[in-house]
């Protein structure tokens, strides 16, 4: 249980690209004595884990929860994936497939490509 809660703060800081540093400094800690969290040499008190949750915009609850289901089972609309759900990814692949067609229009050639003016 040690290990999966140094992980799920690690992964969690890493993915707001926030710096060892960054989390040192606002916990008023030495980065060294932060990476030791991290690295599960220590363990944060009840405190500083509720602290390094409010850093990172999570409940204190998320560092020892099971592990989530696999990704690929997109059964339900309000699923969250990192912190889109499947309806967020689904727009995003909607807005892609439409960029790609404006795009295959505009390029020379192209079937759909627009007709331009002839000089006179």
């Amino acid at each position: 249980m040690k290990n999966n809660v140094a992980y799920r703060i690690r992964k969690l800081r890493e993915s707001k690209d926030y710096s060892q540093e960054n989390m040192a400094g606002e916990l008023g800690i030495s980065t060294s004595a932060y990476s030791k969290i991290e690295r599960a040499v220590t363990d944060p008190s009840v405190g500083r884990l509720a602290a390094i949750a409010k850093i990172l915009e999570v409940d204190v609850t998320y560092f020892f929860q099971e592990q989530s289901t696999p990704i690929y089972k997109t059964e339900d609309q309000g699923k969250v994936y990192g912190y889109a759900t499947k309806a967020d990814i689904e727009e995003l692949t909607a807005m892609i497939n439409k960029l790609k067609q404006e795009i295959a229009s505009l390029k020379p050639g192209s079937k759909t490509a627009a007709v331009k003016p002839k000089k006179k």
